[in-house]
């Protein structure tokens, strides 16, 4: 399930709407899961704590029309914290690269074809 957050915080600077969602990722051979997303950036908590200002590679997984989907993203450590026995890591996105090929043809209305 997707929730959109607002930032009501004037100092929040945020470039982008970010969405509650949790998606499994993938860094350093670790698992984790996201906590949010945006255009721009990924906080996920795993068990790795990359240093801050690093060039970090990892994997978000999703489906789309029932097809599991693999995103492979870079992204810098703007910001790492403890949360319990893990770490919150967010990242702003610098390369994301999916996995394979989706092609989804649109209708004139906006509805999926068939490719």
């Amino acid at each position: 399930m997707m929730r959109h957050s607002s930032a009501s915080d004037p100092r929040d600077q945020r470039g982008a709407a970010r969405f509650d969602t949790t998606l499994p990722v993938y860094i350093a051979g670790d698992a984790g899961s996201t906590q949010n997303i945006s255009a721009h950036g990924v906080y996920f908590e795993t068990d790795v704590a990359p240093p801050l200002g690093s060039l970090v590679n990892f994997s978000l997984e999703f489906t789309l029309h029932g097809a599991r989907q693999r995103l492979l993203c870079e992204g810098k450590v703007v910001r790492t914290e403890r949360r319990g026995g893990r770490f919150g890591v967010a990242a702003r996105l610098v390369a994301p690269i999916f996995d394979g090929e989706e092609r989804v043809a649109l209708s004139p209305r906006g509805a999926a074809l068939p490719a």
